[in-house]
């Protein structure tokens, strides 16, 4: 073997009872690791639940505390405020461990929830959101890096597709939910739902979680933080506002882009300079996860635009309803969660995850020319189908390339691993996606211009945002003329997305097919 290498240390196994670890500290026991395991996925399934539980019960809220003009501050506070403290908490988890991290986070996750139950006005539920985005960032990546300290390599791809499984429910659940809780008692509830599930969860990890220790700390790379911070904030900017608050050629949105790209190139300077980096470039000598982070990039900018611009087709060309609409998104999470479940065991009996998200991204490739094919007569069933394919394939890609990107990353760096794993997922997914809706938004307008009358195209907002009501109110031939219009425009959107998808199945085949044992060895 030649070249810098990555050596693993062996890990505990579900059966240890009397050995030790390599460190000489006691194993966990496998009852605690059951209760472990049910716990952050508990966390899993309330941090799932509360990326899209808000999303109904936003007009309800909005009308009580009088709050539309900060409407959009509900969501983007809390996005940027996790995408912010994700590599933070991957960096620290490397330094001082991640147990008292993993407590902080949900009880920043807990206070936030019950803040923003009790806020009586939008500036505050807005502040309470942030106190909850603190919480979620720590979450997101300590969940995975927790798994990763605790669970044999060998048995990550059960318990990884386990949690891709639980992470599709919650993501179907919460809408459905946050409808309920909202119509039955009031919106406070979407919050307080958090609040007995989440306890029961920070108590079973106080009680139970003992991830191996970790050397003793080191300095922490603030300036970076502050960097990659900003960085992170006017990316999320760009692309919540771009297309809809602001045109995307708009000058705010261009001094947004290109601080970005600024603030971007100051930080990777820095991580080459830093004692202790943020995110340790020493990472990146190992192929896998270099190329696991851009089909992370790939398959989540791929995901969501299948989110955004599905529903939008089938309401807009084909004429669903949006119960309709809602309820065809079903054969997604079904074959998603089934996929992760079975895919993640296959991956633990083979000791191979390469396979998956290079049959993942190979059948992402047809989904996207099944949608591309697609016509405002396209029959319910076949779109069923369609998402079914959908969603095994996005089920065989996002789980399996975090547990490439753990196999193959140095031990030491494993928080910071993981917190870049899912840094890559949430901020070069969402960049993905504006570059294509910044496409939409072009290709809409053009075809608006130049197939309809200039009253009528006057009417539709170019970021696609009409009522359905309102196609329905046209008479019956600009009706059919606009249904075109959405029908060509997105489907151009899903023909430019299959390059995106084919550029991450060549990332999959540039990974290196490492055995999952407990002690390898990975060229770097």
């Amino acid at each position: 073997m030649t070249g810098p290498e990555c050596r693993r240390a062996p890990m505990v196994t579900p059966e240890s009872t009397t050995q030790g670890t390599t460190d000489g500290t006691p194993p966990m026991q496998r009852r605690q690791l059951r209760v472990v395991v049910v716990a952050i996925m508990l966390c899993s399934a309330l941090g799932s639940l509360d990326l899209t539980i808000v999303s109904t019960a936003a007009p309800t809220i909005v009308g009580e505390l009088h709050g539309v003009p900060w409407l959009s501050w509900l969501f983007t506070v809390y996005i940027i405020v996790s995408g912010i403290t994700t590599p933070l908490y991957g960096k620290l988890a490397d330094l001082y461990g991640s147990r008292r991290l993993y407590i902080f986070a949900i009880s920043a996750f807990l206070l936030g929830s019950a803040l923003s139950g009790l806020a009586q006005s939008m500036p505050q539920l807005i502040a309470f959101r942030a106190v909850q985005g603190v919480g979620a960032g720590g979450i997101t990546v300590l969940t995975m890096t927790v798994i990763g300290e605790i669970v044999p390599l060998r048995d990550r791809g059960r318990f990884m597709g386990m949690f891709g499984a639980v992470l599709g429910g919650g993501a179907v659940a919460g809408p459905l939910l946050g409808g309920v809780l909202t119509d039955q008692l009031t919106w406070r509830w979407i919050f307080y739902i958090n609040l007995p599930l989440g306890l029961i969860a920070l108590v079973a990890i106080v009680r139970a979680l003992k991830p191996p220790p970790r050397a003793a700390g080191g300095p922490v790379d603030y300036l970076g933080f502050v960097l990659l911070a900003a960085a992170t904030a006017a990316i999320t900017l760009v692309t919540s506002w771009g297309g809809g608050r602001y045109a995307w050629s708009s000058p705010v949105i261009v001094v947004l882009g290109a601080a970005s790209a600024v603030l971007l190139v100051l930080f990777v300077l820095r991580e080459r300079v830093a004692p202790e980096p943020l995110v340790p470039l020493r990472m990146f000598r190992a192929r896998t996860v270099t190329f696991a982070n851009l089909g992370n990039v790939a398959v989540h900018t791929w995901a969501t635009v299948i989110g955004a611009f599905l529903p939008m087709f089938v309401q807009f060309a084909i004429g669903f309803n949006a119960t309709n609409s809602g309820l065809l998104q079903l054969p997604i999470i079904a074959a998603l969660m089934l996929v992760s479940a079975v895919g993640g065991g296959l991956i633990t009996r083979w000791r191979r995850y390469k396979w998956a998200p290079v049959l993942g991204t190979a059948l992402g490739v047809g989904s996207l020319v099944l949608f591309a094919g697609m016509t405002p007569h396209t029959s319910a069933w076949l779109v069923v189908v369609y998402m079914a394919v959908f969603g095994i394939a996005i089920g065989l890609c996002m789980q399996p390339l975090m547990l490439a990107i753990q196999a193959t990353a140095p031990r030491e760096d494993l928080g910071a691993a993981t917190a870049t794993g899912t840094f890559s997922q949430r901020i070069g997914g969402s960049v993905g996606f504006a570059a294509l809706a910044a496409f939409f938004s072009t290709r809409l307008d053009a075809e608006l211009t130049r197939r309809l009358p200039a009253d009528t195209a006057a009417t539709v907002p170019r970021d696609g945002s009409i009522a359905p009501a309102q196609i329905d109110a046209l008479d019956a031939p600009l009706r059919a003329a606009l249904r075109a219009v959405f029908a060509d425009t997105i489907s151009d959107v899903f023909v430019w997305t299959i390059p995106v998808v084919a550029l991450g199945f060549v990332c999959c085949l540039l990974l290196k097919d490492v055995r999952l044992d407990d002690d390898i060895e990975v060229d770097m």
